[in-house]
């Protein structure tokens, strides 16, 4: 039985994570590899702090993204809570197939709005519903 889970050639998971200002009030959050378990600490710890300001945006990247399970899930999740409770703006810039699956499965996806780009984000500022 299949996990779904990318074959690993014997190397651990993992996950990169890097954060850019576009500009004052929005960054750009770039996510690639396994977001899982063992690597969700990661984004979270990243993501938390610049959801604080109300009027701060974060795109998230997810189009490197070869697995999402459910911790993976709850993460992006908390993170619009989050954003939800602070004032602040989030949205998923082009998120891979996988991620796209697990998001219209969970209903997530009605939660979590993505964009097929960065470019094709609204330029006024971005609020949760």
């Amino acid at each position: 039985m299949s996990t779904g889970r990318p074959a690993s050639s014997g190397r651990q998971d993992t996950l990169e994570v890097q954060a850019r200002p576009l500009r004052a009030d929005r960054s750009l959050v770039s996510v690639s590899g396994v977001l899982d378990l063992r690597t969700a600490s990661r984004l979270a710890d990243l993501l938390q702090p610049l959801l604080q300001g109300s009027s701060h945006s974060v795109l998230v990247d997810l189009s490197g993204v070869t697995f999402l399970d459910s911790t993976g899930l709850t993460c992006l999740i908390a993170a619009y809570r989050t954003a939800r409770t602070t004032g602040a703006g989030l949205v998923l810039i082009a998120p891979s197939e996988r991620v796209r699956r697990m998001l219209a499965l969970t209903g997530a996806d009605q939660l979590l709005h993505s964009y097929p780009t960065v470019d094709a984000v609204p330029d006024r500022p971005l609020r949760p519903s």
